[in-house]
């Protein structure tokens, strides 16, 4: 497993139990070869994995809706406009290099999702 590092670090709790140290060493970083393949010894270990996946992504999708808030707030603020179509046609586009189609509608739940209550 040469794409794996220590993966003790977010933020999130799963509400599972814990994975082994090597299931959890499995679980790609920032910074690594996605494409690098990984691999599991059981259906078990690969399930906590996925389990332990989504619970960091409920995190940092939570950590994203917090800061857009605030961002929001502060263009408000200075008198801009709450979304700026442009910058969330980057993120669509990034969203859309790294994942193909499937990323552009990923990058559009999260952005709806990360908008708040529009007026």
């Amino acid at each position: 497993m040469t794409n794996a590092v220590d993966a003790a670090s977010g933020s999130a709790a799963s509400s599972s139990a814990a994975a082994p140290a090597d299931a959890q060493a499995a679980i790609p970083q920032p910074g690594t070869d996605p494409s690098a393949p990984l691999t599991i010894a059981s259906i078990d270990e690969g399930r906590q994995l996925i389990d332990d996946i989504d619970a960091k992504l409920r995190a940092l999708v939570a950590a994203r809706k917090e800061l857009s808030r605030q961002v929001q707030a502060l263009r408000a603020e200075e008198g801009g406009p709450r979304i700026q179509h442009g910058r969330e046609n980057e993120i669509i586009a990034s969203w859309a290099d790294g994942l193909g189609p499937r990323g552009v509608e990923i990058a559009v739940a999260v952005l709806t999702l990360c908008r708040g209550n529009l007026p």
